[in-house]
Protein backbone atom coordinates (compact mmCIF):
# COMPACT_ATOMS: atom_id res chain seq x y z
CA UNK A 1 0.00 0.00 0.00
CA UNK A 2 2.35 2.16 0.69
CA UNK A 3 4.14 2.09 -2.89
CA UNK A 4 0.67 2.53 -4.44
CA UNK A 5 0.49 5.61 -2.32
CA UNK A 6 3.60 6.84 -3.22
CA UNK A 7 3.05 6.85 -6.95
CA UNK A 8 -0.07 8.17 -6.87
CA UNK A 9 1.47 11.43 -4.92
CA UNK A 10 4.09 11.16 -7.34
CA UNK A 11 2.13 13.02 -10.78
CA UNK A 12 3.96 12.59 -13.56
CA UNK A 13 4.94 15.44 -15.62
CA UNK A 14 3.81 16.44 -19.39
CA UNK A 15 6.91 15.34 -20.96
CA UNK A 16 8.71 12.71 -18.88
CA UNK A 17 11.86 10.62 -20.40
CA UNK A 18 12.63 7.91 -18.13
CA UNK A 19 16.52 7.85 -17.78
CA UNK A 20 18.49 4.90 -19.54
CA UNK A 21 20.77 4.58 -16.80
CA UNK A 22 20.32 3.43 -13.31
CA UNK A 23 22.81 6.27 -11.86
CA UNK A 24 20.48 8.79 -13.57
CA UNK A 25 17.71 8.22 -10.30
CA UNK A 26 17.97 9.03 -6.98
CA UNK A 27 17.43 6.01 -5.26
CA UNK A 28 14.21 6.45 -2.37
CA UNK A 29 14.87 4.31 0.85
CA UNK A 30 12.12 4.33 3.14
CA UNK A 31 12.51 1.08 5.03
CA UNK A 32 14.18 1.54 8.85
CA UNK A 33 15.03 -1.32 9.56
CA UNK A 34 18.86 -2.63 9.57
CA UNK A 35 18.53 -4.11 5.49
CA UNK A 36 17.54 -0.68 4.16
CA UNK A 37 19.70 1.53 6.40
CA UNK A 38 22.42 -0.83 4.73
CA UNK A 39 21.30 -0.65 1.77
CA UNK A 40 21.39 3.27 1.45
CA UNK A 41 24.74 3.31 2.54
CA UNK A 42 25.99 1.03 0.40
CA UNK A 43 24.84 2.70 -2.17
CA UNK A 44 26.00 5.73 -1.33
CA UNK A 45 29.34 4.05 -1.15
CA UNK A 46 28.83 3.27 -4.82
CA UNK A 47 28.57 6.49 -6.02
CA UNK A 48 24.04 6.67 -6.40
CA UNK A 49 22.47 9.42 -4.74
CA UNK A 50 20.05 7.99 -2.08
CA UNK A 51 17.37 9.73 -0.17
CA UNK A 52 14.89 8.72 3.16
CA UNK A 53 11.95 10.81 1.47
CA UNK A 54 9.80 11.89 -1.04
CA UNK A 55 10.89 15.16 -2.60
CA UNK A 56 8.46 16.77 -5.08
CA UNK A 57 10.27 18.36 -8.43
CA UNK A 58 13.39 16.29 -7.61
CA UNK A 59 15.71 14.53 -10.23
CA UNK A 60 14.12 10.84 -11.38
CA UNK A 61 13.82 8.83 -8.67
CA UNK A 62 13.89 5.37 -8.09
CA UNK A 63 11.77 3.60 -5.10
CA UNK A 64 13.20 0.75 -3.71
CA UNK A 65 10.66 -2.35 -2.94
CA UNK A 66 12.00 -5.47 -1.13
CA UNK A 67 10.37 -7.94 0.54
CA UNK A 68 10.83 -11.59 1.28
CA UNK A 69 8.48 -14.59 -0.15
CA UNK A 70 8.79 -18.42 1.54
CA UNK A 71 7.96 -21.39 -1.34
CA UNK A 72 5.44 -23.51 0.46
CA UNK A 73 6.75 -26.69 -1.15
CA UNK A 74 9.98 -28.20 -0.56
CA UNK A 75 12.61 -27.27 -0.04
CA UNK A 76 10.40 -24.48 1.27
CA UNK A 77 12.90 -21.79 0.36
CA UNK A 78 12.76 -17.75 1.38
CA UNK A 79 13.45 -15.82 -1.41
CA UNK A 80 14.41 -11.94 -1.45
CA UNK A 81 13.17 -9.48 -4.23
CA UNK A 82 14.68 -5.87 -4.24
CA UNK A 83 12.66 -3.82 -7.16
CA UNK A 84 13.72 -0.16 -7.68
CA UNK A 85 10.70 1.52 -9.29
CA UNK A 86 10.25 4.82 -11.61
CA UNK A 87 8.18 6.65 -8.86
CA UNK A 88 6.76 8.91 -12.22
CA UNK A 89 6.13 5.56 -14.30
CA UNK A 90 5.74 2.65 -11.89
CA UNK A 91 7.76 0.78 -14.39
CA UNK A 92 10.34 -1.40 -12.57
CA UNK A 93 13.59 -0.22 -13.23
CA UNK A 94 15.73 -2.87 -11.39
CA UNK A 95 15.03 -6.00 -9.77
CA UNK A 96 17.07 -8.82 -8.38
CA UNK A 97 15.54 -11.91 -7.02
CA UNK A 98 17.29 -14.98 -5.06
CA UNK A 99 17.30 -17.33 -2.24
CA UNK A 100 18.14 -15.73 1.55
CA UNK A 101 20.17 -18.03 2.33
CA UNK A 102 22.42 -17.66 -0.90
CA UNK A 103 23.46 -14.15 -0.26
CA UNK A 104 25.11 -14.68 2.34
CA UNK A 105 24.97 -14.91 6.33
CA UNK A 106 24.98 -11.49 7.63
CA UNK A 107 22.95 -8.54 6.35
CA UNK A 108 26.12 -7.05 5.44
CA UNK A 109 27.12 -10.38 3.38
CA UNK A 110 22.89 -9.67 1.74
CA UNK A 111 23.31 -5.60 0.96
CA UNK A 112 26.87 -6.94 -1.15
CA UNK A 113 25.10 -8.72 -3.08
CA UNK A 114 22.12 -7.22 -4.01
CA UNK A 115 24.12 -3.69 -4.89
CA UNK A 116 26.25 -6.11 -6.52
CA UNK A 117 23.77 -7.50 -8.73
CA UNK A 118 21.77 -3.65 -9.13
CA UNK A 119 25.15 -2.02 -9.99
CA UNK A 120 26.38 -4.36 -12.44
CA UNK A 121 23.72 -3.60 -15.57
CA UNK A 122 24.32 0.41 -15.57
CA UNK A 123 22.41 0.85 -18.92
CA UNK A 124 18.74 0.02 -18.97
CA UNK A 125 17.59 -2.26 -21.11
CA UNK A 126 14.04 -2.25 -21.11
CA UNK A 127 12.01 -0.87 -17.76
CA UNK A 128 9.53 -3.62 -17.04
CA UNK A 129 5.25 -1.70 -16.92
CA UNK A 130 3.53 -1.89 -13.55
CA UNK A 131 2.13 -4.89 -12.59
Amino acid sequence: MELATLLTACAPPSQYEQPTGLRAYEILITRGDSLGRELAQELRRRGFTVRRQVKGGSRPTAYLLAFTLREVEPPALTWLHVRLVDTRTGAIVAAVAAPLDSLGATTAARVRAIVDSLAANPALKRPLPPS
